[in-house]
């Protein structure tokens, strides 16, 4: 039976075997991460309105290519369609980087709200992240489905 999350005035309906844990700053809750029993993960954090979607996304780039040699990089644009309203300025990248020798993939998603920037992470094993990727767009819809524009 899936479980569902709720912080930041946000649900996101997960597996049931997936563990989640949260990112608090001055006892206020900023992220969470949903982690499977392999390596995959979705990760998501909140910004005030002051940091764009661009912005949010170029910082968790350079986290990564200041960990990991030789990231590579595609951008794209990402349809949040399951969301009833506009999502505003919304942004794309995925990144792939040799962690040992596993090739990792992660793919960011960032948008506005009113009042915040979310982005959202997901990343995992290539091939296991090929088999998580109904999953993590699952993860996703109900995650969109939550958020109130007004």
């Amino acid at each position: 039976m899936p479980k569902i999350h709720r912080a930041l005035g946000l649900s996101i309906t997960y597996p049931d075997n997936w563990t989640v844990s949260e990112d608090l700053h001055e006892e206020q809750v900023v992220g969470f991460q949903i982690q499977s029993p392999a390596s995959a993960f979705l990760s998501l954090l909140s910004f005030d309105w002051s940091t764009t979607p661009d912005q949010a996304i170029e910082q968790a780039t350079q986290v990564i290519q200041s960990e990991y040699d030789n990231v590579e990089i595609e951008n794209f644009d990402p349809e949040l369609v399951s969301h009833p309203g506009p999502l505003s300025d919304r942004r794309g990248r995925e990144l792939y980087f040799y962690y040992l020798d596993l090739l990792i993939r992660t793919k960011l998603i960032a948008f506005g709200v009113p009042h915040h920037t979310f982005l959202v992470q997901f990343q995992a094993e290539d091939s296991e992240f090929e088999s998580m990727e109904r999953v993590f767009d699952a993860m996703l819809l109900t995650l969109c489905q939550s958020i109130k524009t007004d």
